[in-house]
């Protein structure tokens, strides 16, 4: 079976952390990067099959790393799941242009969401 390698890039440690777990609980590879600097050098040392990007980060924040990984040939093709609390404020129209395959809201999300949005993107 093929490497199913997810990072989980945000600056929640305890809810990256759940991600995480639930994503390892159904079979997936998984890590938790809490900043957008860390998760650079993360992708570039192993290339995930999907990211769980957050939006609201310090210092660089998701967008800036949709930003990142959109000028890279090599990276602009991994799926990445935006995550947030203000999904209702976001713009999905440009979102599918920057990589982002869905749009998860976390106020209304359960963490099982996660693993379904990844399944359906990969």
């Amino acid at each position: 079976m093929a490497k199913r390698y997810v990072l989980v890039v945000d600056d929640d440690i305890w809810l990256s952390e759940l991600f995480v777990a639930t994503l390892r609980a159904h079979g997936y590879e998984a890590a938790a990067i809490h900043n957008g600097i860390a998760a650079m050098d993360a992708i570039d040392s192993e290339r995930p099959v999907a990211i769980v990007l957050d939006v609201m980060m310090p210092g660089p924040n998701g967008i800036v790393l949709l930003h990142e990984l959109q000028s890279h040939a090599d990276l602009a093709d991994i799926p990445v799941l935006l995550c947030t609390n203000s999904a209702d404020a976001v713009d999905s129209s440009y979102l599918r242009s920057y990589g982002v395959c869905r749009l998860l809201d976390k106020t209304t999300m359960r963490p099982e969401d996660v693993v379904t949005a990844v399944r359906a993107c990969v």
